[in-house]
């Protein structure tokens, strides 16, 4: 049974969601990118906040309301830039949304802001678990490995015009990093480290065997 939190933003927002996410996407041809991959960059967050509540670490009863939000915004301004700081038009896109909500000013500048910074993967400083941005940031990284991951880093760095040789190295820099800043913000899950370890290995040793 999920949390109480997850179901309310789930009966609130995701059917809605999802539409509007359909909708945003329905005339780019970005599979990897698409609203398949904020549904699973939702499911994500929801994994997190969930284990986050069970260890007694969520006092913020809006939060999954904040990530599903988030989650089903962060990548839609690819369907405008498809550079690494599409995050700002994605902000742009998700605040025309947030009008129609009831969420209180604070609520909205916190979304705005995980969405706009979710692709910053220099992870400077130490990262609040239980922060939006830690959670949609992580949500999006998780998503990034395994299976999905491969197909997904082919596809962007090809739309972004990376020679396909200078690809291997820049991926395996980019899923280690991804993988570094999970290991130390969630590092109270060991299990949850275990087996994105292995799904990030899939996608270092598929590159790696490129070069």
């Amino acid at each position: 049974m999920a949390h109480p939190f997850i179901i309310t933003a789930e009966e609130k927002y995701g059917q809605l969601l999802r539409e509007k996410c359909s909708h945003i996407f329905s005339g780019t041809d970005m599979p990897s990118h698409d609203h398949l991959h904020h549904d699973r960059v939702w499911k994500n967050a929801a994994c997190l906040i969930e284990r986050l509540a069970g260890a007694g670490m969520v006092t913020d009863k809006n939060l999954a309301v904040k990530a599903i939000i988030a989650s089903f915004f962060h990548d839609t301004g690819l369907t405008v830039n498809r550079g690494p700081d599409h995050g700002i038009e994605s902000r742009h896109i998700c605040s025309t949304f947030l009008e129609t909500t009831d969420l209180a000013e604070d609520d909205r500048h916190e979304i705005l802001d995980a969405v706009e910074k979710h692709d910053n993967k220099e992870y400077t400083g130490n990262s609040d678990p239980s922060s939006l941005a830690a959670i949609i940031s992580v949500a999006d990284d998780m998503d990034a490995f395994g299976e999905a991951g491969i197909g997904r880093y082919e596809e962007i760095y090809s739309m972004r015009g990376i020679p396909a040789p200078e690809m291997p190295g820049l991926i395996v820099t980019n899923v280690l990093s991804r993988l570094r800043h999970l290991e130390s913000t969630y590092k109270m899950f060991p299990d949850l480290i275990a087996d994105m370890r292995v799904r990030a290995e899939k996608v270092t040793n598929h590159f790696t065997n490129r070069t």
